[in-house]
């Protein structure tokens, strides 16, 4: 009844992995944690009925497709554990744990081979069923069981407070979800001694669960792609306004000309960068324009106004602009100015970011229209 679970994770797992699919391939460190999940969705879906049908077709006999998916399940799990660890930053030689998986799909091979001929390679409910023998099952459970409890510990250490706190919850429901897979290798120890019935129900859900945290964990980065993305788009068209005035005054700081198709192919965080520096080289030359007695103005006109200081400071700023391009657009001769008006800027891209979008607020405010009626000139 709760098959669906198992086939919902596993189609969430394979999303996930489509989705992060182009950044994984461009950016190495990405790489190892892309390939875990890869090569565990695969794994999953080995198990599922219709892909099992499908094989059924390629592969003549059901005893050989049994063995030949428990055997890449013991390279998959080795390969996870590689994987999770070179993620975590533990470069170990990959000859250990590949070695040990060489060993155990040997003693699979072994005792399949030496074995009464069974059509099926799985736990018999009865002894005079024919199958592989209960070490085989022991062996391949317990290689499951330690290679699993130690992908899920290391995420789960990685994820310690020092870290972001966006990874720092991806790495815990990774961790949670591979932790859920030496669950289910624990409730099938507990079949394959038992043969109760109370166990085989669980396998599926417990699956489904499994594949849906790791989902979950795998997804976080791509949701926050995609917050970051609409942020930048929100603050691309938030100061638009500004640098149209900005740069039309002063056309020689762009940095590129204007093209529909270029813009297009240029990624976004570049066109956001370009348009702050476009922005910042606009104000440097603008400076010139401000005389003391505008900048004096736009002073009296803000203070008083019960402005938080940010906030206070990018309407003086704007203030100075609105006098900077009025004298500009009037045929004023720049002067030389020994204030730095533009300030020092910020060291990080958003802090830098923020403070600009400040002040294109503050520049399309009743505030600082209200300062503009009041230059010598206007109307």
């Amino acid at each position: 009844m709760l098959s669906w679970i198992e086939t919902a994770g596993i189609s969430v797992l394979w999303t996930v992995a489509l989705a992060r699919a182009p950044q994984a391939l461009r950016t190495r460190a990405q790489r190892p944690l892309w390939f875990a999940i890869v090569m565990t969705a695969l794994a999953m879906s080995l198990h599922l009925d219709p892909v099992t049908a499908a094989l059924a077709h390629l592969v003549p006999s059901a005893h050989w497709i049994d063995l030949t998916t428990h055997l890449f399940s013991i390279v998959d799990a080795a390969a996870v554990l590689l994987f999770i660890l070179r993620a975590a930053g533990r470069h170990r030689p990959a000859t250990p744990v590949f070695g040990a998986a060489l060993a155990v799909m040997t003693a699979l091979l072994f005792l399949d081979i030496t074995a009464p001929p069974h059509a099926r390679n799985q736990i018999t409910p009865s002894p005079a069923i024919h199958s592989v023998p209960d070490a085989y099952w022991w062996v391949f459970f317990t290689f499951h069981l330690a290679a699993d409890t130690t992908c899920g510990l290391v995420c789960w250490r990685q994820g310690r407070r020092q870290t972001p706190r966006l990874l720092r919850y991806g790495l815990r429901l990774f961790g949670t979800g591979i932790l859920l897979a030496s669950l289910l290798w624990v409730l099938k120890l507990a079949y394959l001694r038992t043969r109760s019935p109370f166990f085989g129900p669980l396998f599926s859900p417990v699956t489904g669960m499994e594949a849906l945290f790791m989902a979950a964990g795998a997804a976080l980065p791509v949701v926050a792609q995609i917050r970051t993305r609409r942020q930048y788009q929100k603050a691309y068209r938030g100061l638009n306004a500004l640098w149209q005035d900005l740069t039309a005054a002063t056309p020689d700081v762009i940095l590129a000309p204007s093209n529909r198709l270029r813009a297009a192919a240029t990624p976004l965080q570049l066109r956001l960068y370009r348009r702050v520096i476009e922005i910042r080289d606009a104000m440097i030359a603008l400076r010139n324009y401000v005389t003391p007695a505008a900048l004096d103005l736009a002073g009296r006109h803000v203070t008083g106004r019960n402005l938080p200081e940010p906030a206070a400071e990018a309407h003086i700023t704007a203030c100075w602009l609105t006098a900077a391009l009025h004298a500009r657009h009037s045929g004023h001769p720049p002067q030389p100015q020994s204030v730095n008006l533009a300030g020092p800027g910020a060291h990080d891209l958003d802090n830098e970011i923020n403070h600009l979008l400040r002040i294109a607020d503050a520049y399309q405010s009743p505030l600082t229209r209200a300062y503009k009626t009041s230059l010598p000139g206007t109307v």
